[in-house]
């Protein structure tokens, strides 16, 4: 057995025995091209506000915001290569999708999509190395996985999705720098580990764990060349912090952030 699986394997492990309850999970990489890294917590969306200018000025760039345990977490990171950001929130989807056309009218791409406390919250970027970006959203997972599957067959892949007050959303780029793609539907935490060792032994790797309406989206997806991957979570906020410093000093980036249940 090689040390990533080692690893991995302990952590599926950790993962399995979590009380049944809302917790934190995190999908750490190396090889990410992350040069370094920092997170926030804000009790509301006004504070979030203050977090993000402050790790803006500090030369960090926002690449992913979670809502759960009522706390937004924001992940941030250098080394994205990305020269300018903006995020905005509404509180209705048709709302958010022609906020969404008006940055992309500016010049920006939408690189990650978070629901939490009545509102709809996207980040955007300029600079990045996605091309045609594109926001859709469906009233049913049926729907939804047509058009995965129609965006696929158009050379698209699918680097983000959220669903929330019935819809399912996701966001769709061209020269992402994956070479095949996959997801899987579960209905269990417990169900989750074994379908990612499964997905790791040939050859994929986590873009996206999303909690879904009482199931785990999954999504994966091959690089060039594969990354070293772990995933892990934790109930209390203090232990998560501690199990991101953990892995940071391993030489880890944290990727993927989600809040669940089991």
């Amino acid at each position: 057995m090689n040390t990533l699986f080692k690893i991995t394997l302990a952590t599926l492990l950790l993962s399995v025995l979590t009380p049944a309850n809302d917790f934190w999970v995190g999908v750490f990489d190396k090889n990410t091209g992350y040069t370094d890294q920092s997170y926030t917590t804000s009790k509301s969306l006004s504070r979030l506000k203050i977090k993000i200018d402050n790790e803006w000025a500090k030369g960090y760039d926002l690449i992913d915001v979670s809502y759960g345990h009522d706390v937004w977490m924001a992940l941030y990171a250098k080394g994205t290569g990305y020269t300018q950001q903006a995020y905005m929130h509404r509180r209705d989807l048709k709302k958010f999708n022609q906020a969404v056309e008006a940055y992309r009218a500016k010049g920006f791409t939408l690189i990650n999509i978070e629901y939490g406390a009545g509102e709809w919250l996207g980040i955007f970027a300029k600079g990045g190395k996605w091309k045609d970006v594109t926001f859709v959203y469906s009233r049913y997972l049926e729907e939804f996985e047509k058009s995965i599957i129609k965006h696929w067959r158009e050379g698209y892949m699918l680097v983000d999705i959220e669903a929330a007050e019935g819809y399912w959303t996701g966001i769709f780029a061209k020269n992402t720098g994956f070479t095949d793609q996959a997801y899987d539907l579960v209905d269990e935490w417990e169900d989750v580990s074994p379908q990612v060792k499964k997905r790791w032994k040939n050859g994929y790797r986590i873009v996206n764990l999303e909690y879904t309406a009482g199931e785990w989206f999954l999504l994966f997806a091959q690089y060039p060349k594969p990354r070293e991957e772990i995933f892990a979570n934790n109930e209390d906020i203090e232990d998560f912090r501690k199990t991101i410093r953990k892995y940071w000093q391993q030489g880890y980036y944290l990727v993927d952030i989600a809040d669940g249940r089991d």
